[in-house]
């Protein structure tokens, strides 16, 4: 199948964060990461800063451009553990003794593993993002996962509590209809958290196209502050919180691109190498924290409660 920009798909002349239809030129990104053939072309949002990919890529592109050795798929090391533990305490806010939890983009449901042990009283679904249009389910204990099409679940899950999407809605072609759906299946006062990369943050002026939150040509839409507060209080969110987070992978994937004159063929997660490029990243990330700028951002929102006649 070929990788080249499919025109079919469309200029996206609008803005999926706010709506605007000033956008311009952003960045020509090359796979820093995996090597693909496919230079993803971005347009810039001029009001929210938002960036996104123009044309967007097609259902089957994407599902092209994630190798079977993908990270979020294999990854359950030492640091991805220490990340399902702050993932976790991101939601704890919000009471968990019971109740339904989604993790929507639930990758090889590691997250879910670590969440499920450490709160027994609590229902949890997983959802991958899937081009199928069936859905499969199957179990593992007191976690259940769901393949399919998003709109397909709608009427098979329960209501949720908590809805995590951590490093996904970057990933979507239409994120505003995916936050759409994710809102119909939360329960008045439920809660929507996850991370994303940020637009306009430091790392991102730094390092240009070469910044790992482009993560081309995966990521379709890179969220400005901004324009993800907006995408959100356009869809009937409240209580919106957004602040910066630790960031010491994508740091260190941002510095191999950036000494590298070619794109990378598989940036190792492993070795000594790699090793090097996370201690430098660690090393930096506070600093970038501390700057309340970072290249990730965290997010919560909250569905609105039902107001009695």
């Amino acid at each position: 199948m070929s990788l080249s920009p499919d025109m079919d798909t469309g200029t996206n002349t609008d803005c999926p964060a706010c709506g605007s239809s000033r956008r311009s030129e952003d960045q020509t990104v090359p796979d820093y990461e995996y090597g693909l053939p496919y230079r993803a072309a971005y347009l810039s949002c001029e009001d929210c800063g938002t960036t996104a990919q123009a044309p967007m890529p097609s259902p089957a592109q994407l599902a092209a451009f994630y190798p079977p050795a993908y990270h979020s798929h294999t990854n359950r090391g030492l640091l991805h553990r220490l990340r399902c533990r702050m993932r976790l305490r991101q939601c704890l806010p919000l009471p968990l003794e019971d109740g339904v939890v989604l993790d929507y983009g639930c990758g090889n449901g590691a997250f879910l593993e670590y969440a499920a042990h450490a709160l027994p009283g609590v229902r949890f679904f997983g959802y991958e993002i899937s081009p199928k249009r069936t859905v499969t389910v199957r179990r593992q204990g007191r976690i259940t996962l769901v393949e399919g099409a998003l709109e397909d679940l709608l009427d098979r899950l329960p209501a949720c509590r908590l809805i995590s999407m951590n490093h996904v809605i970057e990933h979507l072609p239409d994120p505003q209809r995916a936050l759409s759906a994710l809102s119909r299946m939360l329960l008045p006062g439920g809660a929507l958290v996850g991370q994303t990369p940020a637009a306009g943050s430091c790392e991102h002026r730094t390092f240009g196209s070469r910044w790992s939150g482009y993560h081309a040509p995966r990521h379709t839409i890179v969220f400005s502050r901004r324009g993800l507060r907006e995408c959100l209080t356009r869809l009937g969110f409240q209580h919106i919180r957004i602040s910066p987070a630790f960031n010491p992978a994508g740091l260190a994937v941002s510095l191999a691109s950036a000494v590298s004159s070619e794109p990378v063929t598989g940036i190792p997660r492993h070795g000594i190498a790699w090793l090097g490029w996370l201690a430098a990243g660690t090393w930096l990330a506070p600093f970038d924290l501390l700057s309340g700028q970072s290249g990730i951002m965290n997010f919560r929102a909250e569905k609105a409660e039902t107001r009695s006649p």
